[in-house]
């Protein structure tokens, strides 16, 4: 099965660069699509708590997405690919899946930590919400340091 269309998720650690690097391996020399997807976290809601997010606040969301994607694209950038920026509001793993769905993702390729089982049940795990829920490939690119 060719894979055309790639959706790559990117937050700016080590194991979105490893993805970003095997998504442009599986681009390279080839006519595929790359998305590269972030996901903005959004403040938990508190009733009766106002909920405005400061200027400052959303200024360093904006940093934090710009810069998980330039170091993203620098990598498919020394592959001679290149990755269309996607950025949404909301959970990493609904992020991805959502944009898997809007974009027709043929595969998704995401960096995994490798969380101990007790870390894993405390913190949760995108990639082990996108292994039950995700309606196309998914590759889980390996990360050696964090």
């Amino acid at each position: 099965m060719p894979f055309n269309r790639i959706l790559v998720g990117v937050d700016g650690s080590h194991g979105g660069l490893s993805a970003a690097r095997l998504g442009g391996e599986m681009a390279e020399g080839r006519d595929a699509e790359v998305f590269l997807v972030h996901a903005v976290p959004l403040p938990p809601i508190v009733p009766g708590v106002d909920q405005a997010i400061s200027d400052e606040s959303l200024n360093y969301l904006e940093e934090t997405a710009d810069s998980a994607l330039s170091a993203a694209e620098h990598v498919l950038a020394e592959m001679n690919v290149k990755g269309e920026r996607v950025i949404r509001a909301g959970s990493p793993a609904e992020v991805i899946l959502s944009v898997a769905e809007d974009r027709e993702a043929d595969i998704i390729v995401v960096g995994h930590r490798g969380f101990g089982a007790m870390k894993r049940f405390i913190l949760g795990s995108a990639s082990s919400k996108l292994a039950h829920h995700a309606r196309c490939a998914l590759l889980l690119a390996p990360v050696t340091e964090d």
